[in-house]
């Protein structure tokens, strides 16, 4: 196939019609399309999905191979990394280090007239741009180079090192230095990876250093020489590029830890804290990470994108059609598509939307983009999924096709002096004298996420730490919470006497940022005052999985460890619980049993905790209580518990709520109890009767159940929207739904948009029928396969939760993108977060967590064109209990 392309490049040396003429035969004859007068099979040619936009090939391997980033100078020179020793496979036969190669077009025919080399031996290069002086700039994975060509002869004569990693000793090349752009006022901006966790150094000419250890991922800035080199911003993950918008905001692409989505655009303000932290591992799940702005002190993020975006481009400085301007285009290279990022203001900040432009198969890897003086966007193209260096690669255009009209681009930026984009922002920032306290106090209230950590940024500094210690016992807990970030974020010294008071505080995100500080500083003097944090008010879920982290923190060897450096990667030092601290906090009955039955959620071994979790269900505990330790039971199948779970279920003084949760444990215990639980079905609480049914479902073939049901059914099919009738009416029509339900989306949305009970909808969430936990957890019950729902009711309306159960395909959320994987044997596997590496493909299931799939077995793989959320719920469960579960969702705003 390469040796067919090479000769397809030759034949431009003959006439035109000559070469039109073989161009035709030879895609008739191979199955080739013609593009720009070069042959690409049908079967790697992207579509473009904006018919206004045209694309053409550029140069195709082996003119460039394994090509990553891009620039193009002041006179539409095109220069290119070609990618050796990006994990080069054993007796790779290309150069030893990467290429700088220049394409030029001198005839503005769309081909390449010269190919010629700029540069080259680096190591592990992954991007370029121009500075505004015109050089050109390569960061490879250890340091960034300023390569001159004095001369313009299109050959660097002279390189300077301006930047350097010089720790770790090695590093993988996707989560060391990655990205660059520059700003208009003279600025170096440089993105880094998380290291995984391994302590680093970055080191510029003058000596300056920026470093850290099991800290995420960050965005620094230097001088273009590489003096005063400093943090910007900190909390990434992998920062694969960042570019400047026309409007001054720094926008950055990141990718996203293995369990945690979505990957994200965000806008880089100085100081922000974006919430990922290497030292807690790669899932992105802990108590002291956020990756939305979930917690006090960090940002969330603009846009969601999809897996692995790689390069960002301004879409002003491309000459495009008017809706493109202020838009981003972002390469998605695990998806093999372009995305147009719209945004648009929110508050100080930016939001937005993407829509896929450009989509090809899985020879189809964009990476990064540039543009040149007319505006025509340049992009490279890795081609194939495969890591190692393959000597596949390609270069494209994409512009405007001639008739369509387009805005001239304009690469300058209007808002030149800060990286803020947003005056507002701006002048918080420059805020510096005491006389503006109570300026800034204001900001601290404001609804701006963004207007408030500037807010802080600026209350951090020294001059402002006496009002702010006032500000620590001001009336409102905005202006408290804002003070305490203040001081902590300033390296207050006397931190220890103020965090006494806060972990008093009343409002429970104060109490829970103090459980944070105090374990991220290691603060074991307050160990013993950590529990009046779960003393005020009524602690949540959130609040005391932070407070068990913090013990955790507090562990002598821990901070030693951590201290020292001991492991080579922050996230292998072990941090733990003292020995049997949650069992014996379960067990404590001087403890409020609200605590207690919070901390039954994290014994770490319910089976082996049988006996204790049993003796909670017996009468003289709290209900609350009862109900958590019947939950967990619910996941222990044994006789023994469901035997204990029936004498619940059957007591007479019991309260309605624990029997009716001991009903729902008992549908997931191994032993059939239909003669006892029959029983129940004449029960007079009506919530017992509903939970008799849930559990008769699964014994819907035992005639003597069909008998019972069918006897229940007449006795309460005339009375008025029984949900007991109709439960029993759908169970004993097996599948079928009854022909009063609705049958379209619209209908369906009439009919659920109002009414419902939430505890009624807890059980459903909950039940064998919904399967909704086994995908979504709420308040640390389910399962993660897909979005937490423990706030769900304050982000979504009742309208979009029923669309999202009627029709969840409609909108998929990058971050819950599904991918199958299809064997050779046949076998087809689904889940989210797939990984491909050399040998083996990785996915996130449902039923085992990651698994790993041998290559060799494997036939195709994919991203699913349905959600992994399944169709027909709505045809599993009636009408009320829908309500029920809708009511319940609402009710959801922790």
């Amino acid at each position: 196939m390469r040796r067919i392309k090479l000769i397809f490049h030759r034949l431009r040396i003959m006439p035109t019609a000559a070469l039109c003429t073989l161009l035709l035969l030879a895609g008739y004859l191979f199955g080739f399309r013609t593009i720009n007068s070069v042959a690409v099979p049908d079967t790697e040619v992207p579509r473009v999905l904006d018919d206004r936009l045209e694309l053409m090939l550029f140069a195709s391997d082996p003119q460039i191979v394994t090509p990553i980033g891009i620039a193009i100078d002041s006179l539409d020179r095109i220069y290119v990394l070609e990618s050796h020793t990006h994990l080069p496979p054993s007796g790779y036969g290309g150069p030893k280090g990467d290429v700088i190669k220049v394409f030029v077009d001198q005839n503005a025919d769309g081909l390449p007239d010269n190919v010629s080399v700029f540069a080259e031996g680096l190591k592990e290069s992954l991007n370029l741009a121009f500075s505004p002086a015109g050089h050109l700039y390569a960061v490879t994975s250890r340091e960034v180079w300023a390569l001159y060509d004095e001369d313009k002869d299109g050959v660097s004569e002279k390189r300077e090192k301006v930047l350097e990693l010089v720790e770790p000793a090695s590093v993988y090349a996707h989560a060391a230095l990655l990205g660059i752009t520059f700003s208009p006022d003279g600025w170096m901006y440089i993105s880094r990876g998380n290291t995984s966790g391994a302590a680093w150094k970055l080191k510029g000419t003058d000596g300056s250093t920026v470093g850290g250890y099991g800290d995420g991922g960050n965005i620094v800035r230097a001088r273009p020489d590489g003096t005063q080199l400093e943090e910007v911003a900190t909390g990434f993950w992998n920062p694969m590029d960042l570019k400047f918008d026309s409007m001054g905001h720094l926008l950055a692409a990141d990718n996203d830890p293995d369990s945690r989505g979505p990957n994200r655009l965000v806008h880089v303000v100085p100081g922000g804290d974006y919430g990922y932290k290497s030292l807690y591992g790669g899932s992105g799940i802990h108590p002291y990470l956020s990756w939305n702005g979930e917690l006090p002190g960090t940002l969330p993020f603009a846009v969601g994108l999809g897996e692995a975006p790689s390069g960002l481009l301004e879409a002003t400085s491309a000459a495009l059609p008017a809706d493109y301007q202020g838009q981003m285009l972002a390469s998605i290279w695990e998806e093999s598509r372009i995305v147009r990022i719209g945004l648009k203001p929110q508050g100080v900040s930016l939001t937005g939307s993407t829509e896929v432009i450009v989509e090809g198969n899985q020879q189809f890897r964009p990476v990064a983009f540039a543009t040149d003086r007319k505006g025509t966007i340049y992009f490279t193209d890795w081609v194939l999924r495969d890591y190692p260096n393959h000597g596949r690669g390609r270069i494209w255009r994409l512009k405007s096709k001639p008739a369509v009209q387009v805005v001239k681009p304009n690469p300058v930026l209007t808002n030149s002096q800060t990286i803020v984009g947003s005056d507002e922002l701006a002048q918080v920032y420059a805020t510096n004298l005491e006389a503006d306290y109570e300026y800034l106090i204001k900001k601290l209230q404001s609804g701006d996420p963004f207007l408030r950590h500037a807010a802080v940024q600026v209350l951090a500094r020294p001059v402002f730490h006496p009002q702010v210690i006032g500000a620590i016992k001001d009336p409102e807990p905005d202006v408290r919470l804002g003070a305490m970030l203040a001081l902590q974020k300033g390296k207050y010294a006397e931190a220890i006497p103020i965090l006494r008071r806060l972990l008093r505080d009343p409002d429970q995100r104060i109490r829970q940022q103090a459980l944070r500080w105090i374990g991220q500083e290691g603060l074991s003097d307050l160990r013993a005052d950590v529990d009046q944090a779960l003393a005020v008010g009524t602690a949540t879920p959130a609040l005391f999985e932070t407070y068990l982290e913090t013990i955790a923190h507090l562990s002598p060897d821990f901070i030693s460890a951590y201290h020292h450096q001991t492991e080579r990667y922050a996230k292998s030092i072990k941090r733990s619980l003292p020995e049997h601290f949650v069992e014996t906090f379960v067990q404590d009955s001087k403890r409020p049993a609200a605590l207690r039955a919070l901390a039954v959620r994290y014994l770490p071994n319910p089976a082996g905790q049988m006996q204790v979790l049993t003796a909670l269900t017996q009468q003289e505990h709290d209900p609350q209580l009862r109900v958590e330790a019947i939950r967990t039971l619910a996941t222990v199948p044994d006789e023994a518990v469901a035997a204990q779970l029936l004498k619940v279920v059957t007591g007479t003084t019991v309260p309605v709520q624990v029997r009716a949760e001991a009903l729902l444990a008992l549908t997931r215990q191994p032993v059939d109890y239909t003669a006892s639980v029959l029983a129940l079905l004449d029960d007079p609480q009506q919530d017992i009767q509903i939970e008799v049914v849930r559990y008769l479902r699964g014994y819907a073939t035992n005639p003597k159940v069909q008998q019972a049901l069918k006897r229940k059914y007449t006795t309460l099919r005339k009375q008025n929207n029984s949900p007991v009738a109709e439960m029993i009416g759908l169970t004993l029509t097996s599948a079928a739904a009854p022909s009063a339900r609705p049958v379209t989306a619209k209908v369906w949305q009439v009919a659920l948009q109002q009414g419902g009970n939430p505890e009624r909808g807890r059980r459903v969430f909950y039940s064998l029928q919904a399967v909704c936990s086994s995908c979504h957890a709420i308040q640390g019950r389910g399962g993660d396969l897909g979005p937490k729902l423990s706030n769900v009711g304050k982000s979504k309306t009742r309208q979009q939760l029923v669309q999202a159960i009627i029709n969840p395909s409609e909108e998929i959320s990058p971050e819950w993108q599904g991918w199958y994987i299809r064997l050779h044997n046949g076998e087809v596997h689904q889940g989210r977060q797939i990984d491909v590496g050399d040998k083996e493909i990785e996915l996130y299931t449902q039923a085992a967590g990651f698994r790993s799939f041998s290559k060799k077995d494997v036939a195709e793989y994919g991203m699913n064109q349905t959600s992994l959320m399944p169709e027909g719920l709505e045809n599993q469960l009636t009408v009320s209990e829908l309500l029920d579960l809708l009511a319940f969702l609402e009710s959801e705003k922790k």
